[in-house]
């Protein structure tokens, strides 16, 4: 659009250009705030998650007046995590810091005023883990779970289990990156009879049964057990890319209709991979792009379904969120401009950017004292 059609869609440029400041950062140099302010926080303004949320007499109808958001959140930390192993669907559960993750998340969410109406989340133990102790210090125990094996991590094949500096010693540094984030390069696959493959797993083997049948390992299982078995197409190896081809469905065809389109408010807490596939699908994050974007353990990312941006939380600290938490080369990606919609007055607005997009056209000073407005 214009200039005129790019103010009015972002309340703090004014009418010619320039940028209207929202908080008091007196005495800050403002090279340090380009990166920290920019709406990366929570606005009191916003009305996602009121205990409210719906209008009265209609439950599947979000009210005017609330923003539709969805909250993400990558598990707590666990020792494959701290080791520099490959987890994949190894079942690792929180260590001592990734328990402290999960309920930090839960008392910066509570503390926003933000409540859920249901949770998604993986058959992973790290991930379920890291929900429930997040709604246990949100009082939210009782809130339905739904979990969805289609929320698991990316399977790693037969580097799952292995330390990562081990494969870059041996197969070099070039390689541990193609496997770890190449887009759509599978590591090696697993063996048939390896216990990291889910065809062993009794949780998969009696409660999966939405995948296809897969006629080699009906046939390899048939020998071994010297009777018909029929088993199924479990993953052996998966690159982002086909780890996509089921969250991506499963968001868009089950948390989407059920959830989302209902106006309910709507956690989902998974794995890393996971997650990335989800916000490249939500944020139109490019293919050369996604292997460079970092998602941090324990911390809530705030999409705005309307807006279509990412926020995080005021956790109360000065620390530059982009300093403080590592999102990898691509957080611009992640942090771009909101696509605000203001028809209704009603709503709150929000607004959200990087500093580093509006330089040119703000010609903000080297240092200055800040206004509140």
């Amino acid at each position: 659009g214009n200039e005129n059609d790019l103010n009015a869609k972002n309340p703090q440029l004014g009418n010619n250009g320039e940028f209207k400041p929202r908080k008091d950062y007196s005495g800050k140099n403002m090279n340090a705030l380009r990166k920290s302010e920019a709406g990366i926080e929570n606005f009191p303004c916003i009305k996602a998650m009121p205990d409210e949320g719906h209008q009265k007499g209609n439950e599947d109808t979000p009210s005017k007046s609330q923003r539709q958001v969805i909250v993400l959140l990558r598990h707590g930390k666990t020792s494959h995590n701290k080791l520099g192993l490959f987890t994949g669907w190894t079942d690792s559960p929180l260590n001592s810091e990734g328990k402290c993750q999960a309920k930090e998340a839960g008392q910066l969410l509570k503390e926003h005023g933000f409540k859920f109406d249901v949770v998604y989340t993986s058959w992973l133990t790290r991930a379920i883990e890291t929900a429930m102790l997040c709604l246990d210090e949100m009082d939210l125990l009782w809130l339905p779970v739904i979990t969805s094996w289609r929320l698991n991590e990316r399977m790693y094949g037969a580097l799952t289990g292995v330390s990562k500096r081990f494969v870059a010693q041996k197969f070099g540094d070039v390689q541990l990156k193609k496997w770890r984030k190449g887009f759509k390069v599978r590591p090696p696959p697993v063996s048939s009879f390896s216990p990291h493959y889910p065809g062993n797993d009794k949780r998969y083997n009696r409660y999966l049964n939405d995948i296809r049948v897969s006629f080699s390992e009906s046939i390899i299982r048939s020998i071994e057990s010297k009777k018909i078995v029929v088993s199924q197409k479990f993953p052996k190896t998966e690159s982002l890319h086909d780890c996509m081809k089921r969250t991506i469905p499963y968001y868009t065809d089950q948390i989407v209709p059920e959830a989302v389109d209902k106006g309910k408010r709507v956690l989902i807490a998974s794995s890393e991979n996971a997650i990335r596939g989800l916000l490249m699908h939500l944020m139109d994050i490019p293919e050369e792009k996604i292997n460079k974007l970092e998602i941090p353990n324990g911390l809530p990312l705030i999409y705005d379904v309307k807006s279509r941006c990412i926020k995080l939380l005021d956790d109360g600290s000065t620390e530059d969120p982009l300093s403080k938490h590592n999102f990898g080369e691509s957080a611009d990606y992640l942090f771009r401009p909101c696509l605000i919609d203001y028809d209704d007055e009603d709503e709150c607005m929000i607004t959200d950017y990087m500093w580093n997009s509006w330089d040119e056209q703000a010609d903000l000073p080297e240092s200055k004292e800040i206004a509140k407005v």
